[in-house]
């Protein structure tokens, strides 16, 4: 990965994900903003569910604590991994320039 100012022929995390114009560089500018704007919906969706499944919890009677608790730990996970996995593909758009 080599940090470069020249815009031509730019590789953006894939092969096929490249700039060879300024319109496809707006376009690669639209797509990074697509996808962090992605990544901020995870983000407000997991803290709703957090703040709505402590409610839930509060409200169930307690024989059925444990079983619901163990769902929303499961889905609280899913949520986790979907963040870190939409970090990590933002980290990773940083331009490339293919040296071959």
């Amino acid at each position: 990965m080599l940090f470069t100012w020249d815009t031509t022929n730019l590789c953006i995390i894939f092969p096929q994900w490249r700039i060879y114009s300024t319109f496809s560089l707006f376009m690669s500018l639209i797509g990074v903003i697509v996808l962090t704007a992605g990544y901020e919906f995870v983000r407000e969706m997991s803290r709703r569910y957090e703040a709505s499944s402590a409610e839930k919890l509060n409200q169930i009677p307690r024989n059925r604590v444990g079983e619901v608790e163990k769902k929303q730990k499961i889905l609280k996970a899913v949520f986790y991994a979907v963040q870190v996995f939409y970090s990590f593909f933002i980290m990773c758009v940083m331009p490339l320039v293919r040296l071959s």
